[in-house]
Formats: C-alpha cells, sequence, structure tokens
C-alpha cells in the first residue's frame, strides 16, 4: 500500500492495464457465437484512456510538486508534455475510435428516431428487405452502415458528413417526422454485394434489372418487401 501512495501513477496504470487484459482473455464457458472483436479498436481505446489518465496525473504532480517553481525548464518541459505532447496521440486514437463506433447498429439507435426502424430491422418475424438481411446476416456487422454508404472513400466522406448533420438534428429536435430518406435510395449499393453473386444472377425475375438499377428505372423494392416500415409506422 505504501509503494501504491509513492507511485500512484504506476497503480492507476496496472489497474487499466490489468482490466483490459481482464476483459480481452478472461472470457471463459461457451454460450453462443459471436464474431470476434476488433482488438485493434479496443487496444486504441484502453491506449487513449492509459495516455489520458497519464497527462492528467503528469499535470496535476507538477503544479503539486513544483508549484513554487513551475518556470524552471524541466517543469516547463513536464507541463508541455502533458499538456500538448500526449493530447496529439489521445485525440488521434479517440477520432479513429469515434469514427468506427459510428458505424455501429447501436449508434444509429441512439437517435431515438431511428427506434423504429432498428426494432423492424432486428425482428425475426419481418419480412422487410433489412430484417432479411440481418436475421440471415447476408452484412456481418454494420449493417445500416453498409446499405447506407457508398463504396470507396467518397462514400465514406459522404456519409460521415451526413451523418453530422442527422446527429445535429437529433440533438436540436429539428427533423421531421415521418422520417424519410434525404433522396431517392440509390439501388445501386444492393448491387455491391449482390450484383455478381452466382444466385442473383440465375434467378430468372432479375434478368435486366441490373440495367433498370443502373439506369435509374428501377430498384429493389419493385418487386421485394420494403426495406423499412413504411411512412405511418415510423414515428
Amino acid at each position: 500500500m505504501k509503494r501504491c501512495q509513492r507511485y500512484p501513477c504506476l497503480f492507476v496504470f496496472g489497474l487499466v492495464i490489468s482490466a483490459f487484459f481482464g476483459e480481452v482473455f478472461g472470457q471463459t464457458g461457451f454460450v453462443s457465437y459471436a464474431p470476434p472483436r476488433d482488438y485493434v479498436e479496443q487496444g486504441a481505446k484502453t491506449a487513449a484512456l492509459v495516455l489520458t489518465m497519464l497527462a492528467a496525473l503528469l499535470i496535476l504532480y507538477t503544479l503539486a510538486r513544483y508549484r513554487q517553481r513551475l518556470f524552471e525548464y524541466h517543469c516547463r518541459w513536464m507541463l508541455f508534455l502533458g499538456l500538448c505532447i500526449l493530447p496529439l496521440p489521445i485525440m488521434l486514437m479517440s477520432t479513429g475510435v469515434g469514427l468506427e463506433q459510428a458505424k455501429d447498429v447501436e449508434f444509429c439507435n441512439s437517435c431515438h428516431v431511428m427506434g423504429p426502424f432498428v426494432e423492424d430491422m432486428e425482428d425475426p418475424q419481418s419480412n422487410r428487405l433489412a430484417a432479411v438481411h440481418f436475421k440471415n446476416r447476408y452484412i456481418q456487422e454494420d449493417h445500416c452502415y453498409v446499405c447506407h454508404t457508398n463504396y470507396g472513400l467518397f462514400g465514406t466522406v459522404e456519409a460521415k458528413v451526413g451523418g453530422l448533420s442527422h446527429i445535429w438534428q437529433d440533438t436540436t429536435g429539428s427533423y421531421r417526422l415521418p422520417v424519410k430518406v434525404r433522396d431517392h435510395y440509390r439501388f445501386t449499393i444492393c448491387l455491391n454485394c449482390h450484383g455478381q453473386s452466382q444466385k442473383f444472377q440465375s434467378e430468372a425475375s432479375h434478368h435486366g434489372s441490373v440495367e433498370d438499377v443502373l439506369s435509374g428505372q428501377g430498384g429493389c423494392t419493385d418487386c421485394h418487401e420494403l426495406s423499412h416500415p413504411p411512412r405511418e409506422n415510423r414515428s
């Protein structure tokens, strides 16, 4: 205990590391299958937390230990390290983790206006397209993000910018019910997964549908169920 009191930084650091490895390697017993965790994301979260605590402890230690000599050379460097250097990797890792977590279904569902959409998608009895894809795991993860984002860098940037506007509308309450897409849905996104699959191409009713989708003259919901609940059930 005396050592813990003398070295609080090492004590806190040890607690964080122990908690992290306990969570990662402490899983025992078989309940049901779950996809493997993203240990890079988990590691970035833990590293950002550790660096944040180290920066705070370094600043507090310097202010408390050298409060009468803060203008000395080594004190200025210690404060510079805690205030300017350590926050850089913290911000980079936190931003990366935040962008990745913004792809999760749970993130989309955090806006209460999205509740009817997520509830229907996760309903095993629903036959709408989003629910069919979800329960059969045609999309392994990030179900909302995959279907509402174009491929490539520009598609990702477009989705992030659109997501910021959605967060603003939810925060300020400036959205309008019932919720609807800003523009016509681009069914070409569906072709990114289905267009070259054997099952899709062997279906006689799909013959000519690719041309209709690419030209904007048709879409998947012309024949299939709606992707989400009808507008009257979205509020």
